[in-house]
């Protein structure tokens, strides 16, 4: 079945249909549209939004990116349908104060916004997904650095997990610094179904990163042009940030096979500035993989498209089309429409049209929720029962 949608033009024209709003000019009925739009947003989510993406989840990693159109979280759970309710992930949707404390040791998801930066929060356990420490930045002698990576020590102070971490020191000439390190050689007959992990402290953004796993200096995997943390948000100065690449994705130079043995790896800082940089632990985790249903932002179909990629009538510009379509059921259709009207009605000082159309509004949204009850996730946290005796 195609998707519901209408037109710009025929919304203006039923609107128009009422002899008081004729008189508003097409621009500020398409401003009460939009208007009405951001009110629905706020209020309810409803089942046109909603897409089916893939997570791919990984023991260990919290904190993952989201599409571009992504607004709200819907549902998220194994992609195997033929388990039975006791092996699913059941996830429980809370804060991000409790995501992060773990009280109950459930698999939680969570939103999470780094100032303008929104990526999701998934806590999942899973023993049979395999993660593989490669280094744990505990010892100095695994590590030498080249070009403008001028020194590598060991760190006790700045550590984002175990006892250590790697002190660089980065003095900006050539423009590229190499980290290298070795580690206990692995062998992974599925590094295709991995990713590579490393933990990086930056004291300035770097124009990006490169990272390589290699067996030797001659057979590796590369993946370049690194500019986001894993979970999808800008890399930070002055943070960890956790970077990742594909092992399925990345270039291959050499031979590598399922039988290849990794042992050393590399993180290059393309356009670093001079200053002290500090790496960590890094792994190899093979990803589960999960359905993924949000609510897009997304709301109006573009001339020429066939599904939507805007969010309002009026794009950041300010420029519209009545030929560009809002997608949705006819009927929510209607309760956008009046809703607008309520604006222009007001704003025109039409209060006799005003009562009756707020009265056909009442009873368009009363019979669409009945339809349509919004499948937004409730946020759930943990009630906490303590002993009397607090000795």
């Amino acid at each position: 079945m195609a998707i519901q949608s209408t037109a710009l033009s025929v919304i203006i024209n039923r609107m128009k249909r009422w002899q008081a709003i004729s008189r508003a000019e097409d621009n500020a009925l398409v401003r009460d549209l939009d208007e009405a739009l951001r009110t629905n947003r706020r209020e309810i989510q409803l089942p046109w939004t909603l897409q089916k993406g893939t997570l791919k989840v990984f023991n260990g990693v919290l904190e993952y990116p989201i599409p571009d159109d992504y607004d709200e979280l819907a549902y998220l759970d194994v992609s195997n349908q033929d388990l039975g309710y006791g092996d699913r992930a059941r996830f429980r949707f809370t804060s991000l104060k409790e995501f992060y404390e773990d009280p109950d040791y459930r698999n939680d998801i969570a939103e999470i916004r780094d100032g303008n930066n929104t990526f999701l929060g998934v806590r999942h356990i899973d023993s049979d997904v395999i993660a593989v420490q490669l280094n744990g930045a505990e010892d100095i002698d695994d590590w030498t650095v080249s070009g403008d990576a001028i020194s590598a020590t060991l760190e006790t102070v700045v550590v984002k997990q175990g006892n250590n971490a790697i002190r660089v020191a980065i003095t900006s000439s050539s423009g590229t610094a190499t980290i290298n390190n070795t580690f206990t050689a692995t062998t992974q007959a599925r590094y295709k179904q991995m990713y590579h992990f490393k933990w990086i402290y930056l004291d300035a953004v770097p124009t990006s990163i490169t990272m390589r796993l290699k067996v030797d200096a001659s057979n590796y995997l590369e993946t370049s042009g690194i500019t986001t943390q894993f979970s999808g948000q800008p890399l930070k100065a002055d943070a960890w940030n956790l970077v990742a690449h594909d092992l399925n994705s990345a270039t291959e130079t050499g031979t590598i096979s399922t039988s290849s043995s990794w042992a050393q790896e590399d993180i290059v800082l393309v356009g670093a500035s001079t200053g002290t940089y500090y790496v960590d632990a890094s792994y190899l985790r093979q990803w589960t993989s999960m359905d993924f249903w949000y609510y897009s932002k997304y709301n109006i179909i573009l001339v020429g498209a066939t599904t939507a990629g805007q969010e309002y009538f009026m794009d950041s510009d300010e420029v519209y089309s009545t030929d560009s379509k809002l997608v949705g059921d006819s009927e929510w259709i209607d309760c956008i429409m009046y809703d607008a009207m309520m604006k222009a009605l007001a704003d025109l000082k039409e209060t006799e049209t005003l009562n009756f159309v707020a009265t056909e509004r009442r009873e368009a949204w009363e019979k669409l929720l009945i339809t349509y009850p919004s499948l937004r996730p409730l946020i759930t946290t943990t009630k906490y029962r303590f002993q009397s005796d607090l000795n």
